[in-house]
């Protein structure tokens, strides 16, 4: 399948908002500009069999190779080709150029031959400016072409209105040269209208990633507000739904919808949009089998679940369209240099990549993630984050060791009692004996009798069950 045809139908099938296609890579138009480009340099004589742009080789110099016809190509051409763009000093346009040098100081050559290849050029060019209006070549666009600007060791400009005595204009030039050197300049007009129609549409794709941005981020904070109310842990665990969003929560972190967490490279971590879409279906399956969305105990709850999904979803929405947009980009950019061979997929890029945070802004996904973890996600603290590492259970009475480690009194207190002085995580020496009432993390402690009220009654309940049979022992009372 063609991608245009592709682009068409993903737009489709990923149902992106109507709205947002005005700010999509306009390909088809693109491609037609290319067309353009070509037709432009088919009308100057620099059609593929009489100008062939060899952009990816390099002569010993370094320099690109512009070969002229067979008869007139070897390994030593001294006509060299060079195509660049460039922005405007106030950055507002796009100005491409194609120099053509023909080096007169080729030893190989003789200066008839030399000067053959220079006329054989420039004659083309001259044909189509000496054309009256009515006699002009018109391109895809309806459009009439005539802008050509060619200039030679600065001391013959060639334009429309030139009067045509070539020979002697060229070899009066050659001869007054010292670096046996001509230069000429041709300032296409398709090329340009292509470069400015993708910037422009780059444009649009920023304007878009902002406006999205900012409505995915009041999203997450008004979700937040409203979780934050039914999950308020200064309401007994009977009339609030903290539990019940602790375990929304852990389900949808557990189904690592964005990013892998494991990976210690940001880039690397990100999901692509189509592996996102299925974490989402799963974490949702996941959710409904944990049987928690039936047993919230507000109505608003659910109210809420459904906007936190709807949200996920957008940020989904957004980063399937960024994704095909860069796709087209690309595809542009490479279609464009098969088509004309001129070799801008790397340049342009590079030229305007600081003008557009879509192309190096930072990824709208970590952005998103990262005010939802902190505006939503950590509403609600984990127990995972704040369990003993040896019991397993919530590290009531927090002793954090000199070294970092946190462990429950209880657990300390064993391994002292069994003369373990070193930290079990990382053997730090003396971290366990050199504890008392000082390492008591009162922060943490608050914290966790705060958001884990059941999980505290029960380890209290453990705690005292262990006293209670080192007190008593397991010999029950026997009455006789």
């Amino acid at each position: 399948m063609k991608f245009a045809k592709e682009l068409q139908q993903t737009l489709v099938e990923e149902e992106i908002p109507e709205e947002w296609l005005g700010a999509a890579i306009q390909y088809k138009l693109l491609k037609k500009c290319i067309n353009n480009v070509v037709a432009e340099l088919e009308l100057l004589g620099l059609e593929s069999n009489t100008l062939t742009l060899l952009l990816e080789n390099k002569s010993e110099d370094g320099e690109n190779i512009v070969e002229v016809e067979e008869k007139n190509t070897t390994s030593t051409n001294p006509v060299i080709a060079e195509y660049s763009i460039n922005k405007s000093e106030h950055g507002d346009l796009i100005k491409p150029m194609l120099k053509i040098t023909i080096d007169y100081s080729e030893k190989n050559y003789s200066d008839d031959h030399i000067m053959e290849l220079g006329l054989d050029l420039k004659s083309k060019i001259e044909d189509l400016l000496n054309k009256n209006e009515d006699g002009a070549s018109t391109l895809e666009d309806g459009e009439k072409r005539h802008t050509v600007e060619l200039k030679e060791n600065h001391e013959l400009v060639l334009s429309p209105q030139s009067t045509g005595k070539d020979d002697d204009s060229v070899r009066s030039s050659k001869s007054k040269s010292k670096s046996k050197k001509n230069e000429i300049i041709i300032v296409l007009n398709s090329d340009a209208k292509f470069f400015q129609m993708l910037d422009g549409e780059l444009e649009n794709l920023d304007k878009l990633k902002i406006s999205e941005e900012k409505k995915l981020v009041n999203e997450v904070e008004n979700i937040g507000e409203v979780v934050k109310t039914l999950a308020n842990p200064n309401v007994a665990p009977k009339k609030s739904d903290l539990y019940k969003w602790r375990e929304v929560f852990k389900v949808y972190l557990d189904s690592e919808v964005f990013f892998r967490y494991n990976e210690t490279s940001i880039s690397s971590s990100e999901r692509k949009a189509e592996q996102i879409k299925k974490n989402l279906e799963e974490f949702l399956t996941r959710v409904k089998k944990t049987g928690v969305l039936t047993q919230f105990k507000h109505k608003k709850s659910m109210n809420a679940f459904n906007a936190f999904v709807t949200m996920n979803y957008h940020l989904l929405k957004v980063l399937q369209f960024q994704s095909i947009n860069s796709r087209a980009f690309t595809k542009i950019l490479k279609k464009f240099d098969k088509q004309t061979s001129l070799g801008i997929k790397n340049s342009f890029p590079k030229m305007v990549s600081n003008d557009h945070i879509f192309m190096t802004g930072a990824s709208l996904a970590q952005k998103i993630c990262f005010v939802m973890q902190n505006s939503l996600l950590k509403l609600i603290p984990q127990l995972d984050d704040y369990m003993c590492p040896i019991c397993c259970s919530v590290a009531f009475r927090p002793i954090r060791l000199n070294c970092g480690h946190v462990f429950c009194v209880t657990c300390l207190v064993k391994l002292k009692k069994e003369q373990k002085v070193n930290c079990p995580l990382c053997r730090y020496e003396g971290a366990i004996a050199m504890a008392d009432g000082s390492n008591l993390d009162l922060v943490r402690q608050d914290l966790i009798t705060k958001y884990f009220p059941l999980e505290v009654k029960e380890k209290m309940k453990e705690r005292d069950k262990e006293r209670y049979d080192e007190v008593v022992g397991k010999n029950k009372c026997i009455i006789q």
